[in-house]
Parts: structure tokens; sequence; C-alpha cells
């Protein structure tokens, strides 16, 4: 159960639930002021989130697309279906949870495996190669027939 819990995804589906619609709920539970909810729930916790969620999901190599579940959750249901978050700023948090991830999964790549890699351009060639081959092909293109 596990293992098909981590192959789909599930931590992250259930971080998106949990800040895209437990979070929203808790803070109407509680009757938390508006201008609370927006910077601590809104700004900091599920802001730090997506720019964790758009690191951890370069560094394990999961697939971009979960990028768009907190947003997708918090967007679509918190704000447009349950009214749970105020229709004014409800869309542009979920735009800028994408903009955050986004940041974090497209910059930073210094520890990407395939940074220091050399480009091979002219294809392979021996090193002890007597024949002197500079990387220009004539205009025939050296075809022999």
């Amino acid at each position: 159960m596990l293992k098909i819990f981590k192959k789909y995804y599930g931590y992250q589906w259930l971080a998106a639930f949990m800040l895209g619609l437990v979070l929203p709920f808790m803070g109407k539970l509680l009757s938390v002021s508006g201008l609370h909810k927006v910077i601590w729930f809104y700004l900091i916790i599920n802001g730090l989130y997506t720019l964790y969620l758009g690191y951890s999901v370069r560094k394990r190599g999961l697939s971009p697309l979960i990028l768009f579940a907190l947003p997708a959750v918090f967007s679509g249901i918190s704000t447009l279906l349950l009214h749970l978050v105020s229709h004014q700023y409800g869309f542009y948090f979920g735009l800028m949870y994408i903009v955050l991830s986004l940041f974090t999964f497209f910059g930073d790549t210094r520890d990407d495996p395939d940074e220091n890699q050399i480009p091979v351009e002219n294809g392979f060639r021996d090193l002890k190669s007597e024949t002197k081959n500079d990387g220009q092909v004539s205009v025939d293109g050296n075809l022999k027939v």
C-alpha cells in the first residue's frame, strides 16, 4: 500500500489537500482575521511549501505536473467551489504558487548530474587519428563513390 501511495504522489497530494483545503477551512473555523489568514496561511505557509515542492520535484525527478496540485486545490476547490477563500485574491495566490514552485524547479541547477558533462561536438574521434579532421566538411560531403 505504501508503494502505491508513493507511486501516485500520495504525499504531495496529501499536502496539497491539507494546505489548500484544510488550512483555509481551519482559518474560517477558528475565525482568524482575514489579514492574518492572508499573511500567515496563504503567503508564508503555502508559499514556503511551494518553494520546497519545486525543489523536491526537481531533486527527486518527479513529474512536474505535481507542481499544479496545490494551486488547483486552492484555487479550484477552496476558492471556486467552497468559497473558503475570497475570490478577490484566491486565484492570484494560485498563480503565485505556480510561479514560486517554478522558480525553485528551474533555478539553481548546480546539483544536476548532467551539469559537468563535456559536450561532444562533431562526434567521437580517435585520439591517435592520422587524418587531419578539423571539423569542417567539404562541399561534396567526402562521399566516395
